[in-house]
């Protein structure tokens, strides 16, 4: 399985609401003792036993050409929709709040839309976690995504991040 972590480089966007899917990502491989973290063509990865996690490195509107270049430098080939799996926030959810589901257009996600241009299939698992959402902030979606967590919602989200681990290391089989 390759499991795939969408959020923003660099320590300003660390702990911002686009960045739950790196925050997933790296819980995921801490608790299962994957490799160190590697940098190759525009990613980090690690892997668990035999499964890729990977963070695009580009930001998050342009996820998708680094994805596609590590996929085919790795010979990755994706023959089936199970082997892939997108993990990233989602602002159609209230905090917190998961959802799987395969073959689903980005609904305005620009990083997921960015993966579906560049692999040319929008046929692959997503798990969406909810970061609530900007019209009760009054605040323009693209600056919503960049705001760090309140504390009130960085617990929520700390149990969203354990749920989401769970969740992935059962797919995983870990």
């Amino acid at each position: 399985m390759i499991v795939v972590g969408l959020g923003n480089p660099g320590r300003k966007y660390e702990r911002t609401r686009h960045n739950v899917g790196f925050m997933i990502v790296d819980r995921l491989v801490d608790q299962l003792n994957g490799t160190k973290w590697k940098k190759e063509r525009g990613v980090r990865w690690s892997k668990v036993d035999e499964h890729w996690v990977i963070k695009p490195q580009e930001y998050m509107n342009m996820s998708g050409a680094s994805l596609k270049s590590f996929l085919d430098y790795k010979h990755l080939n994706l023959t089936d929709v199970t082997q892939l799996l997108v993990v990233h926030d989602d602002l159609d959810f209230p905090l917190g709040e998961m959802h799987e589901q395969v073959n689903r257009s980005a609904g305005g996600h620009n990083g997921v839309q960015s993966i579906i241009d560049a692999l040319g299939t929008q046929n692959f698992g997503r798990l969406r976690i909810g970061i609530g959402n900007n019209h009760s902030a009054n605040v323009p979606a693209e600056d919503y995504v960049l705001q760090i967590f309140t504390p009130i919602e960085s617990q929520t989200i700390k149990q969203a991040v354990d749920q989401a681990g769970a969740t992935l290391r059962q797919r995983l089989g870990a």
